[in-house]
Parts: structure tokens; sequence; C-alpha cells
């Protein structure tokens, strides 16, 4: 396996640039269960779980469209731990948005969020012992509207592919 590490310029200002060109599709992986916390919000909220109190939370997206190993809630890497997260959380859970939804990348995580560079070091490396690719990884300290999504979809195991679903539908039972 190779890491390529990509520096992004700072500028002396305080001034927040969005990182390079986002792809035209991102996405949010979550559970089912979160994701009725999702809809009833109205958006996909920063998370302030495990950061530090001087930090700003982030959302978390990818530009890999297959599962974000990192989105796993139990501490079982592979297949075995999303089939146990799914079982958990009431099924996985892919939320597609535009690329500008999430205008960072992973490396300008410090200046953006305040993270600590060894906390950034940390995410890296966990990211990478559970198969994440962190080059995939963009966020933003904004919440993201349900207005914005383009699809949300369940994964099906037995066919070993992402369902679409009813966002009125989906509406309607929470």
């Amino acid at each position: 396996m190779q890491i390529h590490i990509q520096l992004i310029p700072i500028s002396g200002t305080n001034e927040l640039t969005p990182g390079p060109d986002p792809p035209e599709n991102i996405y949010h992986y979550t559970t089912g269960l979160k994701l009725k916390h999702i809809i009833n919000s109205g958006a996909i909220k920063p998370t302030t779980a495990k950061i530090e109190p001087h930090e700003k939370p982030v959302a978390w997206f990818s530009a890999q469209n297959q599962w974000e190993p990192t989105a796993t809630k139990v501490p079982i890497a592979g297949m075995q731990g999303q089939i146990a997260t799914a079982q958990a959380q009431g099924g996985l859970v892919r939320i597609s948005v535009p690329g500008t939804c999430a205008p960072y990348v992973f490396q300008q995580l410090p200046l953006i969020a305040g993270t600590k560079p060894s906390v950034c070091i940390g995410l890296l490396i966990a990211g990478l012992e559970l198969g994440s690719d962190p080059d995939t990884w963009r966020f933003t300290p904004t919440p993201v509207p349900t207005a914005l999504f383009r699809e949300v979809e369940f994964f099906d195991f037995g066919n070993d592919t992402w369902l679409a679903v009813d966002m009125t539908e989906l509406a309607c039972r929470n």
C-alpha cells in the first residue's frame, strides 16, 4: 500500500478557501437509525462526537461510491462489521448530495475545524487500518439540508447493491 500526502498551501490570512474541485456527487454514509434523526432535523448536521472543546464540528462525506469503512459502528472490520452495523442500526444508508455541499478535503481539517495535527494523524491511521481511502474524504462545517439530497439508498446485502428509497415515504414514516 502506498500513502500519498498532498500538502495544501495555507495563506497567512484567515480566509477559508475550498479544497480541490469536488466530484459531481459525494456520499454521506450512515445507518437507518441515524437517518431518522437526519430526516427529523431536516439536515445532515456536523457531529460533535469525539471532538475537542476548541474544535468546530464537521459533517463527513466521501467521494467513494461504496460503503465508507469509517462509518461502521462496531469494532469489526470489513463485511462482518457492515453486517453487524446494519443489524444493530436498522440498515446501511447512503445519501448522495452535490459535491459542492462539502467543499473541504481532509488535509484542510486543522485549518477549517481547528483539529490538532496529532488528532488528524490518528484519524488518518484509523481510516487506513479500516481500509478507507482518505483521499476520498470531504467535509463541511455547515449543515446540509435534506432539500439538497439527490438520493437516499439502503444497502441490499442479498443482491450486493444500493436500493433507492422514496424521500416522501421516508418523511411520512418518521
